[in-house]
């Protein structure tokens, strides 16, 4: 077996491992709740049911679900689209936009936490190493991209 390919295996071992840690706590939380609402604060403009869905990978029921529950708690809106009554828009309430807010802050203190108990020097590799991960798996992306 390559190195990269018991690279691959401990990656996933550790991603296996470590599926119940705080951050996957966290974004399983309220089942699929809390991306919903990471999501639209993000996105920053009012969108479909349907654009949510297919960007979140997520089905049109489990949205549908999702979508309610957020309601019931004020944190969205739903309003049908004036210019086109079929589509029903999706909007961040200034309550789902402090609970945006919320959420973003306590993962950014749970990754400050992690990088200062692993230090200056290993915190830089890692970036620097998660950089070069991103590019390589870019430039793969834009070959395969090109090979169809």
């Amino acid at each position: 077996m390559s190195y990269a390919e018991e690279a691959e295996q401990e990656l996933m071992r550790l991603m296996v491992q470590n599926r119940h840690s705080a951050f996957s706590r966290l974004e399983k939380s309220n089942q699929g709740e809390s991306i919903v609402i990471k999501f639209l604060a993000r996105y920053g403009e009012p969108t479909s049911p349907k654009h949510l869905a297919e960007s979140l990978n997520l089905s049109s029921a489990r949205i549908a679900v999702v979508l309610g529950s957020l309601e019931k708690k004020g944190q969205i809106e739903r309003k049908m689209d004036p210019d086109d009554r079929r589509r029903i828009n999706v909007t961040l309430t200034d309550c789902g936009k402090k609970a945006a807010q919320l959420q973003k802050k306590e993962m950014r203190d749970k990754i400050v936490r992690i990088f200062k108990l692993m230090g200056e020097a290993d915190t830089k590799l890692f970036i620097e190493l998660t950089a070069k991960f991103v590019d390589y798996s870019q430039q793969i992306s834009q070959k395969e991209e090109g090979d169809q």
